[in-house]
């Protein structure tokens, strides 16, 4: 702010001290006022600046689970097929692998429960695969097959990415060394289509220009969205994520300078898998996370100086910036809390729920009572009238059973056709009352659809929440085996189990 002229007139030069004196209180306001602004714009740009970093933490790290239980779902599935197909061998000494039709038909069973996603194949000592394929390379040289064949059985082994077939189809190879080894064959080799982790990767990534990462413990990519086929089978090891955040911590967020993917600044939230030898990282550029934070911070620097107009304009764009702020968050909280098909919470946010209630029925004394819910021959439905009427059939099956229960109860999707109800207060004898409200309501339901009317029930275990009940897995894993007993017993069923009883009530 500039100086004020001076007083012209005789008495000027005594005039100008006072004009001074005079001068000062109004410099002092306006240098107070100038100290209090930009005070305030100073802990206003560091406070954005932080709740942009945070809101994009809670988001990534929300993202880098749901990943996380994605992948991890889809390689235990492979150590299960690959367990599967050793037992085989081993149960059935007499009998040839590579050219006996059972052990086909079990392997073209993994490839069909998989989406045509996961392929199994014998290999010799030397890494050959059987049956052999024109062009295709052993893979003894790999260090992965030589960890495998020479390695803990207990142990999972991933090889990088290669393309294989006439299309080149990238596909990630899983060794596993045979428990009792044959002349004809040392191992058994699964391959993943990188195509699969594609797709899942595609629905978790930020967009627009959100990245989403696997890689092995060593550092090379196995798989990234957007995808780059230059970048396959590259190592990371030489990166940030790897020389410094990895080592202070096996999961967690962090702010990377220089990618080694792009060499772009980014934010990640990244975990190891702990059980497998996988390395998951999601990413968004710096940019996206800031950008809108520098933009309010260029604005309310270039109209601090505007007093009142200018902070009427802050306050305006701040008040915008923190409503569309909400709504996204609030989006995101719906997406990372429930389960998009059929509106039920998804599986991490109702076991959130239910260790809650569980640890609040130790502190308190109180009641919990824990329903699992299955849908029965839902294969069939599946298969006879296609996905989405076996879609339709859960969303039915969900707002059914959600009009059966109070508002304080909560229904979530554990996986595939089998859903949980967590009854707050609520005592075993009421919950199975519920619980055959529901499955008759359940009984019900029809689907018109052009190939017939689509009817189906349920089967569903109880339980209630015991003393002596060590963890939830403990009330989870009753409630299952009561659900099993109400399959085993011809389905449309309840079935109460309390703790301790070795047979459940029906």
């Amino acid at each position: 702010m500039p100086a004020p002229p001076p007083i012209a007139g005789p008495s000027a030069g005594n005039a100008a001290p006072a004009a001074a004196r005079a001068a000062r209180p109004v410099f002092a306001a306006a240098a107070l006022f100038l100290v209090l602004l930009w005070s305030f714009v100073a802990y206003w740009t560091v406070g954005a600046r932080q709740e942009a970093i945070t809101g994009a933490e809670r988001i990534l790290r929300g993202l880098n689970h749901a990943a996380e239980e994605q992948t991890r779902r889809l390689f235990r599935t492979v150590d299960l097929f690959l367990g599967v197909a050793d037992q085989w061998i081993a149960d059935n000494p007499q009998r040839d692998p590579r050219s006996d039709a059972g052990f086909q038909r079990l392997i073209d069973d993994f490839r069909r429960r998989s989406g045509n996603a996961v392929d199994i194949r014998l290999a010799t000592g030397d890494g050959t695969l059987l049956p052999r394929s024109a062009g295709e390379r052993p893979l003894g040289d790999d260090d992965f097959f030589r960890a495998a064949v020479g390695g803990d059985l207990r142990h999972f082994h991933v090889g990088a990415p290669q393309a294989s077939g006439p299309n080149g189809v990238w596909r990630i190879p899983v060794a596993h060394r045979l428990t009792q080894g044959r002349p004809e064959a040392a191992a058994l080799v699964a391959t993943v289509e990188l195509s699969a982790l594609l797709s899942l990767y595609e629905e978790v990534r930020m967009r627009p220009n959100g990245a989403v990462a696997l890689m092995r413990r060593d550092g090379v990519l196995l798989a990234r969205t957007p995808h780059d086929e230059r970048l396959i089978g590259r190592s990371m090891a030489g990166g940030e994520l790897y020389r410094e955040l990895l080592p202070r911590a096996e999961r967690g967020f962090g702010h990377i300078a220089r990618a080694t993917t792009d060499a772009q600044e980014k934010y990640v939230g990244y975990a190891a898998l702990g059980d497998l030898p996988l390395v998951l990282a999601v990413s968004v550029p710096a940019d996206d996370v800031l950008g809108q934070w520098r933009r309010q911070a260029l604005i309310v620097a270039l109209f601090a100086g505007g007093v009142s107009a200018a902070a009427l304009l802050l306050a305006s764009r701040l008040a915008r910036a923190r409503v569309e702020l909400a709504t996204r968050d609030a989006e995101l909280q719906r997406l990372a809390t429930t389960d998009p098909t059929t509106g039920a919470y998804n599986r991490h946010h109702f076991l959130s729920l239910l260790y809650r209630e569980f640890a609040r029925d130790r502190r308190h004394d109180t009641l919990l009572s824990l329903m699992v819910v299955d849908l029965d021959f839902f294969k069939q439905i599946n298969d006879g009238y296609g996905h989405a009427v076996g879609d339709e059939a859960l969303r039915a099956l969900v707002r059914t059973a959600a009009r059966c229960l109070r508002e304080m109860d909560a229904i979530g999707r554990l996986g595939g056709e089998e859903f949980a109800v967590l009854l707050p207060g609520t005592r075993a004898e009421q919950a199975e009352i519920v619980a055959e409200r529901i499955r008759g309501a359940i009984a019900g339901i029809a689907i018109e659809t052009e190939h017939g009317t689509v009817r189906f029930t349920v089967s569903v275990g109880v339980t209630q929440g015991a003393a002596d009940d060590a963890s939830v897995d403990a009330l989870l894993a009753r409630a299952d085996a009561a659900l099993h007993t109400a399959k085993a017993s011809g389905r449309n069923r309840v079935v109460v189990r309390a703790a301790g009883e070795r047979h459940a009530r029906s």
